[in-house]
């Protein structure tokens, strides 16, 4: 290794924080938050400690597209979560001119999940088109190697006489009783 591949670790750590821009990070801090700030508003009549057992077991962890994804520990946590959706968006946005929660979105502690920005993922109709026909293509080679024709497919055979009794028999009773 020589020393113009070598760099400092101020550096390294610059050009990692160098795309996240400060107003997005004050951005989300404030969401982060403002999050405990309205759960803790939340009381049901059955629990008092509502709002801040929700604050306890969530906690806001990405933010893109005006949707705000929220990790909880259990599903349960999840389900309350959406009973107060309505009112933890609007909580949000009052208290936060800057940025408007137009959705929120939940994954479990512990299991994968991201949200979708789109224009990460722009594709032309070309690219598109392609493939798909790049599926059909594989699809069809699968089909031409089972070589399923007509030749391997069951003749019509007749029934050995006691079997074609024995149905007939079934049949004549099946529309007597009917």
């Amino acid at each position: 290794m020589n020393e113009e591949e070598i760099q400092s670790f101020g550096d390294i750590i610059n050009s990692t924080f160098k795309n996240i821009s400060k107003s997005k990070y004050k951005n989300s801090n404030s969401l982060i938050s403002l999050w405990e700030k309205v759960l803790l508003r939340i009381k049901s009549a059955t629990n008092p400690n509502e709002g801040r057992n929700l604050a306890t077991h969530s906690r806001v962890v990405d933010f893109k597209n005006g949707i705000l994804l929220v990790e909880a520990d259990h599903p349960g946590w999840i389900e309350l979560l959406q009973l107060h959706k309505k009112y933890i968006i609007n909580g949000l946005n009052m208290e936060n001119q800057t940025v408007k929660v137009e959705s929120l979105a939940f994954k479990l502690k512990g299991k994968e999940g991201n949200l979708f920005d789109p224009k990460e993922h722009e594709y032309s109709p070309e690219q598109v088109r392609s493939e798909i026909q790049k599926r059909v293509d594989a699809e069809e080679e699968q089909l031409s190697n089972l070589k399923l024709n007509d030749e391997k497919l069951p003749q019509n055979k007749e029934l050995p006489p006691e079997l074609a009794s024995i149905f007939e028999d079934l049949r004549k009773n099946m529309l007597t009783n009917s």
